[in-house]
């Protein structure tokens, strides 16, 4: 951007320098809309436990998850794709991260879960 005003201010100083007069130019810039078509969301579930906050939602024909430690205030998953499982009222979402297994469980009565997989540690943290 800085060359176009570099160029105006050099054509400028030259016509003046020809017998022309120089004269006030306004300069204005104008942001293009992005050529990136925005992919809606439609959130599936979002929650809160003592230590993560959960946001499970579906973008376009992918179901995702986002996962944020409040503790540490580091989000650990961000629009994960996951993997969904329907068993006896209970739905389950499945991703992994290097060694870490997420599964967030909702079941048919509003209870809803979070369980992190990692070598070592085992977290599981629910809503009720």
């Amino acid at each position: 951007m800085m060359t176009k005003y570099a160029f105006i201010a050099t054509a400028l100083v030259a016509f003046s320098g020809l017998g022309f007069e120089p004269s006030i130019v306004v300069a204005q810039t104008v942001n293009k809309p992005s050529n990136t078509a925005t992919i809606p969301q439609t959130t599936v579930t979002t929650f809160q436990t003592p230590n993560y906050s959960v946001r499970v939602f579906r973008q376009g024909s992918q179901t995702r998850m986002n996962v944020f430690d409040r503790k540490t205030n580091k989000l650990q998953l961000n629009a994960a794709p996951v993997q969904v499982q329907n068993l006896d009222q209970q739905t389950s979402y499945t991703t992994s991260e290097g060694e870490r297994l997420f599964r967030i469980s909702v079941d048919g009565s509003g209870n809803k879960s979070v369980e992190i997989n990692a070598p070592g540690q085992v977290i599981q943290e629910s809503t009720n």
